[in-house]
């Protein structure tokens, strides 16, 4: 991580601006997630260089960057990774009250991710140079078997990155002198033969929180070493969305057409014994696949999406907090011990 361009490091004070996805088509990716997830287009750049979409859905931000040029960064970025996150944007302090427009510096974060720094008037409307604000619209041109889902996504709530071994802890050292951002979790996790380390990284204000995981040595290769390997190196996971209720969001995202990943019957035996009293009840979670882990703040459900991603990479979460402040790693033990109890059975 270096230092960013720029004279007076501003402080981060606000959470995540916005999102780049650097992808090979933006109007069919942005199609999806409007029809899918119930984000709405929000402004669009087209120029000789680049086609951008942003899709917003309450306080996330999605932009959907296409490389035009061939030296273009989003061309160069698909090219070496396939499409994914390149970019994750951090509102900052206003250095300067006066100022009308964002006014971005970068900073390199890990593998090809950067992240850029924006500043804007406090309660000005979202914008980003060189896109074009329009109303609030359906991508035309697409044709949908299904309806699209309904607004059920409030924000961001983590990002989990993947690092290659012994990085883990050279990318948190990196944040805590870049940002004065602090570690709040960490732990091993051992799930068979596999193991992994994992560190949670968050903004002093609690408002951005990155869950970086690495492989640990001499573990059997497992599903981070498996990203590292399809992605061409570190970056972004997964991008988990924070939902109010999360059996009623996946119903319609699953009626909308997310493809959601199956959990097998054997992890809900016994669950409600080791979840206590829930917020959902047992039943209404195994008919979504959805998982539940509880801490000693409270509950949390989840759930992954497929990855549609050519390379099998980038992929979403689904997430609910009831209190819970950990990200539900007893629920990756738990799965782990459920399959095998069916593949023996």
């Amino acid at each position: 991580m270096s230092a960013p361009q720029t004279r007076n490091q501003p402080a981060v004070d606000a959470g995540i601006d916005h999102i780049t996805l650097s992808v090979g088509d933006a109007r069919a990716r942005a199609a999806e997630f409007v029809d899918r997830y119930g984000f709405e287009v929000v402004a669009t750049g087209d120029t000789p260089e680049f086609t951008a979409v942003a899709v917003r859905q309450r306080d996330i931000v999605l932009v959907l960057l296409q490389g035009r040029a061939d030296d273009h960064p989003a061309t160069l970025y698909t090219a070496r990774h396939g499409d994914g996150v390149s970019d994750i944007a951090l509102r900052v302090t206003e250095p300067n009250p006066a100022a009308t427009e964002p006014a971005p510096s970068v900073l390199e974060a890990f593998g090809d991710v950067t992240h850029t720094f924006v500043t804007r008037p406090a309660g000005a409307p979202w914008s980003l140079p060189g896109l074009s604000p329009v109303p609030a619209e359906r991508p035309t041109g697409t044709a949908r078997t299904t309806p699209p889902a309904r607004h059920h996504l409030l924000c961001v709530d983590h990002i989990a990155v993947c690092v290659e071994n012994g990085e883990l802890d050279r990318v948190i050292a990196s944040y805590e002198r870049a940002l004065g951002w602090q570690v709040v979790f960490g732990e091993d996790i051992h799930v068979g033969a596999q193991a992994m380390r994992s560190k949670v990284v968050q903004s002093p204000n609690g408002q951005v929180t990155l869950t970086l995981l690495e492989p640990m040595s001499g573990a059997a290769p497992g599903q981070i070493d498996d990203f590292l390997k399809k992605h061409g190196g570190a970056g972004v996971q997964h991008l988990a969305f924070a939902v109010p209720d999360i059996v009623d969001a996946v119903a319609d995202l699953a009626a909308a057409g997310v493809g959601f990943l199956s959990t097998p019957d054997p992890y809900y035996e016994n669950l409600d014994q080791r979840l206590g009293p829930s917020g959902h009840p047992v039943a209404e979670l195994r008919k979504y696949s959805v998982l539940a882990d509880r801490d000693h703040d409270g509950e949390l459900f989840q759930i992954f999406t497929r990855s549609e991603h050519p390379r099998r990479t980038l992929f979403m979460e689904i997430i609910e907090r009831r209190g819970a402040t950990t990200f539900g790693s007893n629920n990756i033990r738990k799965l782990y011990e459920a399959v095998e109890r069916q593949d023996l059975a």
